[in-house]
């Protein structure tokens, strides 16, 4: 709520650098109608995999990992979770769910975070739904054992009172138009993360609050790619950001634009790969094998066959592996190592 009092959201000078990746963003939500009409098979081929690659890397930035044949039929509901980091997919997959189908009926109110964060750790012992009873700290732990603290969050006896206002100031400003949306977006999620609310979770509720915030305003990308996967690739300026805009928030005095600025900078990303994918599909017309070929293409540096999995979640280890001896047989690719951890190599 410290982005949004004295006005101080309302009164920030945003540089043309910002105002920019904006106008760029909106140039591509304006295609939206456009993508469902001419290739809506396409987007339910990329609908499918987001929801997949969402869950993955948002838990995976929370250190939560499962091996990619069990996130597939929890995904799918094939299997009931067998441990906390499978509960805790198992969670996410839900409040996903929920917001991509019910988005436009969701009022953004204290209530609903309850609800999410309830819903996140419905498969496991810890109990959720409820703020944090304790004051939290965000730290950083260093190899030797040592901690440095990146931030102290709001106190846990006043966090009710700061969500609350958080959800008016939102709602306000959403209803009003006085700010862009985007700006709106980011500060919210600035203040949201600055509070820490919960005992745990706090960074998943970020991420699951930024795809409801986007739908709430018009912004569907969420939907097809994962935004939650492009934060993993860029973690590190993910942190480094947060950080850097959340120095001296408690005076009010910190600087939103930093956080502004990256977060934009990851939606832009995500519509770019959105009409990249939507040609790529398109050409390939759900072919499988092809969209294989169309994934490594793509890689930039060595991979392996755990990024190719990542990035084509739904197309089987068989059909990869397929794929690969086609492209080595053609002297297109080589394997430099044995293994599942092996890395290829383009050699064009």
């Amino acid at each position: 709520m410290m982005s949004f009092r004295e006005d101080k959201l309302l009164a920030t000078n945003v540089p043309m650098r910002i105002v920019s990746l904006i106008s760029k963003i909106n140039e591509y939500k304006g295609k939206q109608v456009l993508y469902n009409q001419q290739a809506p098979e396409v987007l339910n081929t990329l609908k499918n995999v987001a929801i997949i690659q969402s869950t993955r890397a948002s838990n995976s930035l929370e250190g939560i990992t499962i091996k990619d044949t069990r996130l597939i039929d929890i995904m799918q509901n094939k299997v009931q979770p067998a441990n906390r980091s499978e509960g805790e997919i198992a969670g996410y997959r839900d409040v996903l769910a929920t917001i991509h189908s019910s988005y436009d009926a969701i009022p953004v109110k204290p209530s609903i975070l309850l609800q999410f964060h309830r819903d996140l750790y419905r498969f496991i012992s810890l109990e959720g739904g409820s703020w944090k009873n304790s004051d939290n700290a965000i730290e950083e732990v260093y190899p030797d054992g040592s901690k440095f603290v990146r931030f102290n969050p709001v106190s846990s006896f006043a966090t009710p009172g700061a969500i609350e206002e958080l959800c008016k100031f939102y709602n306000q400003y959403s209803n009003s138009g006085e700010i862009d949306s985007l700006m709106l977006i980011s500060a919210t999620i600035l203040d949201f993360l600055c509070i820490h609310p919960f005992c745990d979770g706090n960074g998943r509720m970020a991420r699951l609050l930024t795809l409801l915030l986007l739908y709430k305003e018009g912004y569907e990308v969420g939907r097809f790619i994962s935004l939650e996967q492009i934060i993993e690739e860029s973690k590190d300026a993910y942190y480094d950001t947060l950080y850097q805009s959340s120095q001296n928030w408690h005076e009010g005095k910190h600087d939103l634009l930093i956080w502004s600025e990256y977060l934009l900078g990851i939606i832009l990303a995500a519509y770019k790969e959105l009409m990249d994918r939507v040609g790529k599909v398109s050409r390939a017309r759900g072919n499988k094998a092809m969209r294989v070929e169309e994934t490594i293409d793509h890689f930039v540096s060595n991979f392996s066959i755990n990024d190719i999995r990542r990035r084509c979640p739904d197309i089987s280890p068989s059909t990869i592996n397929r794929v690969l001896a086609k492209l080595r047989d053609a002297n297109k690719i080589e394997v430099l190592g044995i293994g599942r951890g092996a890395k290829w190599k383009k050699n064009y």
